[in-house]
């Protein structure tokens, strides 16, 4: 019905266009109708009385003449009446007449132009506003054997040309209103019983019952797509090899097109400068970027990690933004900057000398430093806030490495092992755990991966245990 509906505005609005245009159509037909209406009116007035007025123009008393006027004045739509000499002066005018528009200011519309023939007077009307509305003003010449004594100057109320319009506006408004509803009311009907009848038909082509030619198109995506789901049904059951195809589809089916952020200290795209000044790009041999680079390619979504090559700030916009892989540039690479020292305590020190032999149950005792602990803290800040800034979305699925634990964790793991010891023992939370409660405070999910048996990775929501 969605479509019906658009459909029934678009009638209307073009309804109700056409409709202004009629009314803008008719209401200047009928005025200028109206106009030429009364134009010959004032001139059968004049042509009618015109051996009257000649015998009473050239009259010593303009009594007489006075009295004709207000005689052609009873005609229910002339307003008043003026007689004007050769010489552009009155001779009589009815109480009515408007004394702005003198004998003088109106002859020259009437006596002839230059090069025309003396004798040769012209009709002139005119349409005037007056305090009482709008007036048309007629000058129709008089003459006596072809001879112009004079010009007659009659005033038409137009009141009722303006009541005609109106009554001829609410007609096309009340057209409009009628037309728009019967429009409606036989689209809709329409659309429901052309939308039963499509639905019906191709029910019965997908039984197999009708073999429609408009529905096979339909038909045939209908068929690849069951094959498809299939197929991936029987691959999800028997396991077989993951295809870039099949991690997609999978990615798709059970994220939901979800965004996906993955915040690593490894980059997967490193951009270098060489020694002849020409920036090459290296995609580093990493087990994380290894596993996760396929699922960002198939997801699009955003991978934020430390911009480490000679090359990369060049390379990015001022958001620190990438498009990668090159040449397909399928997902965003936001690049984080550190100094040499935040590097060499937070990654090299309190990561490599103090996480990584934790994970790993490594036969090397962690070395865990005050200032390392102190940098470690402040880049993994720096990741948090800029995770939080680049999700745009309700429910990301936000992949954080190395792991994080739970304050709790950390007592756990010492008391399960006694072998590990360390120089300087940190204290307060783990600098993992500042990213999880910053990322969990915009509503994402934290996913954790710990090698250790005896390491619980960091609460996870069931919605992500279960997929």
């Amino acid at each position: 019905m969605p479509h019906a509906w658009r459909f029934l505005i678009v009638l209307i609005l073009g309804l109700a266009l056409v409709t202004l245009l009629a009314s803008f159509v008719v209401r200047e037909t009928t005025r200028d109708w109206f106009e030429r209406d009364v134009s010959l009116r004032a001139q059968l007035a004049v042509n009618g009385a015109r051996q009257a007025l000649i015998s009473h123009w050239r009259k010593e008393t303009r009594g007489d003449l006075r009295d004709l006027l207000s005689e052609i004045t009873h005609d229910e739509r002339i307003m008043a009446a003026a007689a004007c000499s050769a010489d552009l002066n009155f001779l009589t005018r009815t109480e009515d007449y408007p004394k702005e528009y003198d004998c003088r200011e109106l002859g020259k519309n009437v006596l002839p132009r230059e090069g025309e023939p003396a004798g040769k007077w012209s009709l002139w009307q005119s349409v005037v506003s007056l305090p009482g509305g709008r007036a048309h003003l007629s000058a129709v010449p008089v003459y006596d054997h072809e001879q112009p004594i004079g010009f007659v100057v009659l005033v038409h109320d137009l009141s009722f040309v303006e009541r005609r319009e109106a009554k001829t506006e609410r007609f096309l408004l009340i057209a409009f209103g009628f037309l728009a509803a019967a429009a409606a009311a036989v689209t809709i009907i329409a659309a429901r019983v052309s939308w039963r009848g499509w639905s019906r038909e191709l029910r019965a082509s997908l039984q197999g019952r009708t073999q429609r030619p408009e529905f096979q198109p339909i038909l045939r995506d209908v068929r690849d797509l069951v094959d498809r789901m299939v197929a991936e049904k029987d691959a999800d059951r028997e396991g077989g090899d993951w295809t870039p195809l099949r991690l997609k589809q999978t990615l798709n089916r059970y994220l939901h097109g979800e965004k996906v952020i993955i915040v690593a200290n490894r980059e997967p795209y490193i951009h270098e400068r060489t020694a002849d000044g020409s920036i090459k790009v290296v995609h580093p041999a990493s087990g994380l970027v290894t596993a996760l680079e396929p699922v960002m390619r198939a997801c699009s979504g955003i991978w934020i990690a430390h911009g480490s090559g000679s090359a990369d700030r060049e390379t990015v916009d001022h958001d620190g933004h990438v498009r990668v892989p090159p040449g397909e540039e399928s997902y965003l690479l936001r690049r984080i900057w550190l100094s040499p020292e935040e590097e060499k305590g937070y990654y090299y020190g309190f990561a490599n000398e103090g996480l990584w032999p934790l994970c790993h149950i490594a036969h090397t005792r962690p070395i865990f430093r005050r200032d390392d602990w102190n940098h470690y803290q402040v880049v993994n800040d720096r990741f948090a806030q800029a995770a939080a800034k680049e999700v745009d979305t309700e429910d990301p699925i936000v992949l954080v490495k190395p792991s994080a634990w739970r304050q709790q964790e950390r007592s756990r793991v010492a008391d399960s092992s006694q072998e590990i010891r360390s120089d300087e023992t940190s204290r307060g939370e783990l600098g993992g755990d500042r990213v999880h409660r910053e990322l969990r405070s915009t509503g994402c999910i934290t996913l954790f991966t710990t090698y250790s048996p005896i390491l619980s990775p960091v609460s996870v929501p069931t919605r992500v245990e279960k997929r």
